[in-house]
């Protein structure tokens, strides 16, 4: 028999304009249908949406709303996730390579480097990815204009649908031919293409 505790101290995440906000809490050891309300009105989140706590990441393990935490695992030191029930339909982006395969973005999103995308070229396409190590050491490839450091973003915002994004405003990151602005995400729409650097490489996104 789980022997219940006063209190635990967690680590609570949850989503706000599409950034990962974090926070360490102190919360009565109780079913999460009563804690739900306080840890909204701290995290200044509507207390009239369907939310949800889950276990380690926004798509982890749902916990019950009834049974307290300690008793459905939760200790502390855990990491629990505010998430949207409505994230539950799952979108998941889908980012496909000139010359390549196709690679489903992870669910809480991926920062696009010009080292992955290779690496990713070189499983989904051996011969491509050979010619594109000819072309950069000849300063004519596409991936040249793609920085090692984290070009841009994709991930799911707080409503489940994917957006862009990138801080830097040394390389161009373009939206269907238009460079955005530092920091400002834009929404993604099946069958987006995405430029990273002018003249850069091209990768083509969808929605699943």
């Amino acid at each position: 028999m789980t022997t219940r505790q006063d209190n635990l101290t967690v680590t609570l995440h949850w989503l706000h304009a599409g950034q990962e906000q974090t926070t360490t809490v102190v919360c009565e050891d109780s079913p999460p249908a009563q804690l739900l309300p306080l840890l909204l009105a701290g995290c200044n989140l509507a207390a009239n949406q369907p939310y949800q706590l889950r276990e380690g990441a926004a798509d982890g393990r749902a916990l019950r709303e009834a049974i307290a935490l300690s008793a459905q695992g939760i200790r502390s030191g855990c990491h629990l996730w505010l998430s949207d029930k409505v994230v539950e339909r799952r979108v998941r982006c889908l980012i496909s390579l000139p010359d390549g395969g196709d690679i489903l973005a992870p669910t809480r999103g991926i920062a696009l480097t010009r080292s992955w995308l290779l690496q990713l070229l070189a499983l989904s396409n051996p011969t491509a990815h050979a010619r594109e190590i000819t072309l950069l050491e000849q300063r004519n490839s596409a991936f040249a204009y793609v920085s090692k450091r984290p070009h841009c973003t994709i991930r799911p915002n707080m409503d489940g649908a994917w957006i862009v994004a990138s801080e830097r405003n040394d390389i161009a990151t373009l939206l269907n031919g238009v460079r955005l602005a530092p920091g400002v995400p834009a929404p993604i729409a099946d069958g987006d293409r995405l430029t990273l650097g002018d003249g850069g490489l091209g990768l083509r996104l969808g929605l699943v």
